[in-house]
Formats: structure tokens, sequence, C-alpha cells
């Protein structure tokens, strides 16, 4: 189905793909910095300590949802709703004392019995010491309590619609993260702990300056009368946050389980590669796009817009994930600081594909926010989940780490459609599911190019030049497919001339 051309009401448009660029740039200085440095974190690390990095990065998920993290996304919502400025500063300073507080005293509860958490969280001491597991899991503790004050000073400033202030929050308090990092693990070579401290300091400095400026700016006040709502609407989305939270690791526990540390590390250097895009892309546009949706406060105005703004998104992760896609394989031998790290290639196709259908997975729970029906996402995940381990026990032995990646994509595809289905006629909105459609069928035509040319250089049928040849051909032509099949003739020279306008102001 293609959808009526854009009119004078979708001027506003303009400014979500503003404020969204400002957002990318954090994101973007992050996954540069990120590819830059990765041959000197593997080579710092090793599989076995990258292994048990990607462990730290499940945990410090986890225990942030568990600890309500999904309030504090919440706040956001609800700050909207309130009319008075005191109220809306009531939601803020409420939310960020009740998160903040519990952290610190569960975190804090939990300190000495971390000779019996540490195997729970990370595991035997196989390649990496006891010791060293045991200092990564105090540390962990200590994060947590902080980062969730980062979290809450952040989404206010989302809140605020302040974009340039949070991208510079971000920027600077990543580059004194990274300049640590090069001291603790290149210099004193600390491994993982010095990777971990690195992150505590930058996230103390950070937290103490954000949750200090909105005490000071709004004023202390916890008022639960404001703070109800805001945990009745939040509490479906903490075992949402957590199911969601075992999507995205599971397999990587289930790989190190099944196939130990240095296998874990392999796999999750490919996940880190694969999520290059989609975390550049999604991320900055959900940041932006829900304070400007929730705003919005025409009912069928907002539907068109969600049906509208959802195409576009997935098809702009789809076009920038192509080339992740295809040449994934190219990025993996680029980056890898150590040999073992090579096979990581081989998972890229599949989850890069599948996190295209985890960004329309989270476009479509867009309705079910604005209806405020976030209970229903539960079942959804919960399902999700049960087949996502059920096929990584089933793939990973006769396919090891390839088995990982592919249930993850079978998962994200089952978990798009479920969303789909939840969320429908929910606020209205009815989803543009012919381009869609298209968008996604092109994404695994580019998946399944990806594995057949990577299979015929393995096997000596073509050499690289070749590979590279018939790869860039892929990229071109989907490009030209999506452009073609999915923007009506309006909407491609609407983009053309937003194109030379910027082009001329810059």
């Amino acid at each position: 189905m293609i959808a009526p051309p854009l009119g004078r009401q979708d001027r506003p448009l303009g400014a979500l793909v503003k404020h969204s660029a400002i957002y990318s740039a954090a994101p973007v200085l992050r996954q540069v910095i990120s590819v830059g440095m990765t041959r000197f974190y593997t080579g710092w690390l090793g599989p076995a300590g990258q292994g048990v990095k990607e462990n730290v990065d499940l945990w410090l998920i986890a225990l942030q949802q568990l600890l309500g993290q999904n309030v504090l996304s919440a706040m956001v919502r609800f700050y909207y709703d309130q009319k008075d400025e005191r109220d809306r500063a009531g939601v803020v300073t409420s939310c960020t004392i009740l998160i903040v507080l519990a952290a610190f005293a569960v975190c804090g509860l939990a300190l000495p019995f971390v000779p019996w958490l540490t195997p729970l969280f990370l595991g035997r001491g196989e390649v990496v010491a006891e010791n060293e597991l045991a200092r990564t899991c105090t540390l962990l503790l200590f994060l947590v309590p902080f980062q969730l004050g980062t979290v809450s000073g952040l989404y206010y400033l989302q809140a605020l619609k302040r974009s340039g202030l949070f991208t510079s929050v971000q920027t600077v308090k990543l580059l004194f993260e990274v300049g640590m990092n090069v001291y603790l693990m290149g210099v004193l070579h600390l491994g993982v702990v010095g990777f971990l401290m690195s992150m505590l300091a930058g996230e103390i400095l950070t937290s103490a300056a954000l949750v200090g400026w909105i005490l000071v700016s709004l004023r202390p006040r916890f008022d639960w009368k404001l703070l109800a709502p805001v945990v009745h609407y939040a509490a479906p989305l903490v075992p949402v946050g957590i199911l969601q939270l075992l999507l995205h690791q599971a397999d990587k526990r289930i790989v190190l389980e099944l196939l130990g540390q240095s296998a874990a590390g392999v796999y999750g250097f490919g996940y880190r590669i694969a999520y290059l895009v989609t975390n550049m892309v999604l991320g900055p546009f959900v940041l932006t796009w829900q304070p400007w949706i929730f705003a919005v406060e025409d009912a069928a105005e907002r539907a068109r817009l969600v049906a509208r703004v959802s195409t576009y998104a997935v098809l702009a992760i789809a076009l920038s994930s192509l080339g992740v896609i295809l040449f994934g394989r190219e990025a993996s031998f680029l980056l890898a600081g150590d040999p073992d790290f090579l096979d990581a290639y081989r998972v890229v196709p599949f989850l890069a594909t599948g996190y295209v259908f985890w960004a329309l997975y989270n476009v479509s729970q867009t309705p079910l926010f604005l209806a405020k029906r976030t209970a229903r996402l539960v079942l959804v995940n919960f399902t999700a989940v049960v087949v996502n381990v059920v096929l990584n026990y089933l793939l990973i032995p006769p396919y090891g780490i390839v088995g990982a990646a592919i249930a993850t994509l079978a998962t994200f595809a089952l978990l798009a459609v479920m969303g789909m289905l939840a969320s429908r006629r929910s606020a209205g909105v009815r989803f543009e599911l012919g381009r869609l459609s298209a968008i996604l069928a092109c994404v695994m035509i580019g998946g399944c190019a990806a594995f057949l040319t990577d299979s015929s250089e393995d096997a000596g049928r073509i050499d690289y030049e070749q590979a590279l040849l018939l790869k860039t051909g892929a990229l071109l032509v989907l490009s030209l497919l999506l452009w073609l099949s999915v923007l009506d003739v309006g909407e491609r020279r609407r983009f053309e001339g937003w194109v030379r306008e910027r082009g001329k102001r810059a």
C-alpha cells in the first residue's frame, strides 16, 4: 500500500529529522571510536576476556531493568500528560529519587554476597582467573546505581528536547572513558576490570552532574500521587525489559555455556559488528520520536504520523544495514585485532538482518505506548524468549555460533509479526504493511546474497575481488529497488528537494 503524499502538515517531520541527526552524533562518534579501538580491545582482552565482557554487559543491562529503568522511560510519557510545570517537575524528581535510591540500596545489600553472585553472573574461572571475576562482579554492582542516575538525567533532557546538550554530555563522557580505557587496559593491562573502572569513573561524574542539576533546578519533591500512574504504566515494562534483555543476550550466555569463553568472545565480536548500524540509527530515532509523538494531541493526526514515520524509520535502517549485511566478512577481517576473532564474520549477515526485524518491532510498540496498553507486550516478549532459547539449544550444538545467529534472526522475525498483531488498531494506527513487506523482502535478499557469496569464497569458487564486486553490485541494486519500490514519485521528489536545500545551506 502506497500512502498519499505528504502535505504541509508533515513539515514538523523536518524537526524530527533534525533532532534525530543531533542525537545521532554521539552514537556515531561512539561507533567510530569503537571501530577504531576494536583491534586494541580485542588484543588487550583476547577471546576469553571479550566473552567475560559480553556477560558483564548482559548483567549491567539486566540489573538496570530489574531496578526500574523503565520507570525512567515512562517518565517521558507522563511528563507530557502534565500541563502544570510544577507537576512536570514533580514527575521527574519523584521518578529520579525512587529509582536512584532503590538502586543504591539493592546493590549495596548485594555486595557481601559477591562470592556467591560471581559464578551466577560471570561463570567459573576458565581462562580468566576467579579473583579477577570477583573484582569484576564487585565493580558491576558499584556501577549500576550511577548508571541509573545518568539515565534519569538523559531522559529528562530527552523530555525537554535538548538534543544538543544530550549529545554533548554523551560525547564528553565517551571521550573520558576511552582515555581511561587506554590507560587502564592498554598501559596497566587490567583487562575487563580496567574497562569497568573506566565506566565507573565516567558514570560517577556524569550521574552526579545530571542528578544534581535535576534536584537543584526542580527542587527535590517526592509525590506519590504523580508517581503512582507512572509506576502502574511501567510495571509491565519491567518484565518486558527483562525479556528483551534475554532476547539480546540469552544466545551469548548459551554460547558461553555450550561452547566456552572463547567462542562467546568471537560471537560477541560478530554481534557488535552486526548491531553497528541499528545502534546508530534506531537509538537516536527513538530518543527524538517518543517525546515528539507524545506531544501531538490530535489523535487522528498522531495515528497518521505513526504509520508514515514507522515506514520511513524501517526504510532508513534497512538501507543502512545492507552495507553491514553484505560486507560483514570484510568488516570482521578489518577489525579483528586477534586472528582468533576472524570466524565472527559467519554470524554477521544473520544478526544484521535480524536487527532490521527488531527495528520493525520497535516501531510497532508506539501505538501501545500511546494507548497505555503496555501489558500486551509481556506475552509477546515471553513467547519470543521461549522460542529463542529453544532454537539456541537446538541449533548451537550442530552449527556452533552460526546456529545462535540463525536463532536470533528467526526470533526477531517472529517478534516483529507478533508486535504488529498486538498493536493492530491500537490508537487508531494502521501500519503501511505493503511497503514494510517490500523493505523486509529486500533485506532478506541481501542476507541471502551475503551468505552465498561468503560460502563461495570459502569454497574457493570465487576470489576476494569477485566477491567484493558481487556484493557491491547487490548493494547498489537492492538500494535502488528500495528507493523505487517503497517511495512513490512525490516522496522521492520531496526528499531530493530536501537534500538540495540542505546542501545549499551547507
